[in-house]
This record gives C-alpha cells, sequence and structure tokens, in this order.
C-alpha cells in the first residue's frame, strides 16, 4: 500500500514489515451524518428538559463504542425495551443519538468494561448467499483474531462505492503465515497509527481466502479524505508489475461482484485507490485489471 509515494520500515515481533501506508483514519473525527433523534412514541408532546427520574426515565446520548447490549447493561432495562421505547428498527447505533431508557435515574459502570473483565464479542457481519461468481473462503475477523475493535469510529451509513488496493511490499515475511500477516498490519494500524481497527474493510489472501477486517458497520481508514460510504477491499501483495495469482484473481474477482450486490453498488462506483488520493496503489498491473472489471 502506498501514501505519498513513499516506503516505511516497520518493526514489529522481532522482523521487518515494510508497510506503504495507504490508509489513513477518518474515524477520529465527529460523524458527520448523525441519526435523527427519534420521539419514543408514547411521548408525542416531545422530549423532557432534562434528564429526571420524574419523567419517567432518563436520557442517554450513544458515544462512541456504544451498543445496546452494553447500555442494557449500565441500565439495568432489556435490549428489547430499549428498542421498543425508542421506536428502533435496527440495533445499529449511532453516536450523538439521544435514547430515552424509562425508568432509569443514572447509568453504572459497565461490568464486560473492568480491567481483566470478560469480553463482548464482536457481532459477525451478515454476507449472504453462496459466491456469485467463482469462489472463495470467507473468513470471519473472529477466525483470525481476539483483539477487538476500539471506541473510535464512525458508522459506516450505508456504501456507495468500493476501493480497492494492494498490501504493499512485505520484506522479511516471506512464508509468514497468512494470518500472522493480518494481525501484523492491524498491530501496526492500531498502535502506531492509533486508528480502531485495521483500515480495510476485507483483504484478500494469497491462497484466495477473503478475511473481514473492519467490520462493514464501520466507516474505514483506507482512503484519505475519501473513507465515507466507501468498502475497502485489499489485496495482499504488491501489483505493480504483476498480477495476483490465479487463485487471488478469481477471489477478488468473486468477491467484488458479491459485494457490489450485496450493497447496490454500480460498477462505475469502483475505484483504484490512485483514482481517489495521491497514491501509486492498488499497482499498475492491478489497476489495469480494476479499470477492465469496471468496463
Amino acid at each position: 500500500m502506498h501514501n505519498g509515494l513513499t516506503r516505511r520500515g516497520l518493526l514489529i515481533g522481532g522482523a521487518v514489515l515494510f508497510v506503504t501506508g495507504c490508509t489513513r483514519q477518518a474515524g477520529s473525527a465527529a460523524n458527520k451524518h448523525s441519526q435523527q433523534q427519534s420521539v419514543p412514541p408514547w411521548d408525542l408532546g416531545g422530549r423532557p428538559s432534562s434528564p429526571s427520574a420524574a419523567a419517567g426515565g432518563t436520557w442517554y446520548q450513544v458515544t462512541a463504542g456504544d451498543t445496546l447490549s452494553s447500555i442494557a447493561r449500565r441500565s439495568g432495562l432489556e435490549v428489547d425495551a430499549i428498542l421498543q421505547a425508542n421506536d428502533l428498527a435496527t440495533s445499529q447505533l449511532v453516536p450523538g443519538t439521544q435514547l430515552w431508557l424509562p425508568g432509569v435515574v443514572a447509568l453504572g459502570e459497565d461490568p464486560l468494561s473492568r480491567p481483566g473483565g470478560p469480553q463482548e464479542a464482536e457481532p459477525e457481519e451478515p454476507y449472504g448467499e453462496t459466491p456469485v461468481r467463482g469462489s472463495y473462503k470467507l473468513v470471519r475477523r473472529s477466525e483470525w483474531t481476539s483483539v477487538q475493535v476500539k471506541g473510535n469510529n464512525n458508522a459506516m451509513d450505508g456504501v456507495q462505492r468500493i476501493t480497492v488496493h494492494h498490501t504493499g511490499e512485505h520484506a522479511g515475511l516471506e512464508g509468514v503465515p497468512e494470518v500472522e500477516v493480518l494481525q501484523r498490519i492491524e498491530h501496526y494500524h492500531q498502535h502506531e497509527r492509533g486508528w480502531a481497527a485495521i483500515g480495510y474493510h476485507y483483504v484478500v489472501g494469497k491462497t484466495g481466502k477473503v478475511y473481514e477486517g473492519r467490520p462493514a458497520r464501520y466507516q474505514g481508514a483506507h482512503v484519505s479524505g475519501a473513507n465515507e460510504h466507501n468498502l475497502g477491499i485489499s489485496v495482499v501483495g504488491d501489483f505493480n508489475a504483476r498480477l495476483p495469482n490465479s487463485l487471488q484473481l478469481a477471489a477478488l474477482d468473486s468477491f467484488l461482484t458479491d459485494s457490489r450486490l450485496r450493497f447496490k453498488v454500480g460498477k462505475a462506483r469502483i475505484y483504484g485507490h490512485r483514482e481517489l488520493g495521491k497514491s501509486e496503489c492498488p499497482g499498475n498491473a492491478l489497476f489495469a485489471w480494476v479499470r477492465q472489471y469496471r468496463a
């Protein structure tokens, strides 16, 4: 992956990982698309001026990292009760949204957030039916890492375009298992860049497996200034002078088509990274393939 046309050496776990850095985080800023606050169906006259027990509950403003489950644990309510009280049709929460918590005076500590306590499992992204073109194996995030996504992210709020990347050179990683390569990239993105998770939503490995990276419900960190509504798919390797191997290219082709159908994105909205930012990514050879796919 290339950013500013430079390469940087990264030392992780005793091995040098050259990361060309085509990703940047846009998720630390406030979400530009805050969800409209909904009035509970029983409160058609408007909201109370301040949270109080006298009003029969309290208002809670959703912050980054909140889930309905964590709010339920802190408030003592059931998830269904929160959904019903706020007339919510989905469990996805957007930072800044106000939730009415009936009968609640104040929220307590989430027991799962205590040091050494159990961790809440990330819900899996729904994907869909059998691949429509070719074949690939989809590897869920929970299958290659136990690291949780940090709270400094924004909701995706829908996908309108898809950007193809390559990871670039990984000097010194020849023969390193594919999963370990992903883990090292994510370690760099989280600990050196300070991002919520790996910048890409999906990563296509050399074995033809497609790895779920950052869950698609979160805005990615793969095109600086253009991450909104943008699904990032990266292909492991450097494809400036050559194409991915046959397994990898077939998986990319099939998965890209499935993703377009899943999110209802037209072929004209498929991009190479270099078209949206100053970068050589995804390499000359793979970019030529992207243009051919799009045409």
